[in-house]
């Protein structure tokens, strides 16, 4: 979403196949963020000023904790990278990383079908959201 509109999509079967849940949604959280980096690089390149961090949401809670946690331990090495690569860009200010519960994840709207009862709420989080609430911190 740029400007609260959707300006970029992609889902693609990944070429690795993961064991667990865990790793497949890092792989995911890295190439999110590469797509961050190279949207937010081509438009500082057309002269936008971007205003602080990338917000990103993901609905596995133990992998938006451990991406905001700096000491976690990982056992295969392409989960690895893809964890540092994310917690590289978190530290940089680049991105932040957001739980949501996939109950409410608007993303199910362009990769599932869904009702039109349930995929209409969903649509009001692209064209409604202010930016995140912060908690005090």
């Amino acid at each position: 979403m740029i400007n609260q509109t959707p300006a970029d999509w992609h889902a693609k079967r990944q070429s690795t196949v993961e064991t667990a849940t865990c790793g497949s949604e890092f792989v995911a959280g890295r190439t999110a963020v590469e797509q961050v980096i190279d949207i937010r690089c081509t438009l500082r390149m057309m002269g936008v000023a971007i205003d602080g961090p990338t917000c990103m949401f993901g609905d596995n809670k133990s992998v938006i904790t451990s991406s905001t946690m700096p000491h976690s331990m990982l056992g295969k090495r392409h989960n690895m990278l893809s964890y540092h690569r994310c917690r590289e860009a978190i530290a940089a200010g680049i991105s932040k990383m957001f739980h949501m519960d996939g109950k409410q994840n608007p993303s199910d709207v362009m990769t599932e079908f869904l009702a039109h009862a349930v995929s209409h709420p969903l649509v009001k989080y692209f064209l409604f959201w202010k930016g995140p609430v912060e908690d005090g911190a």
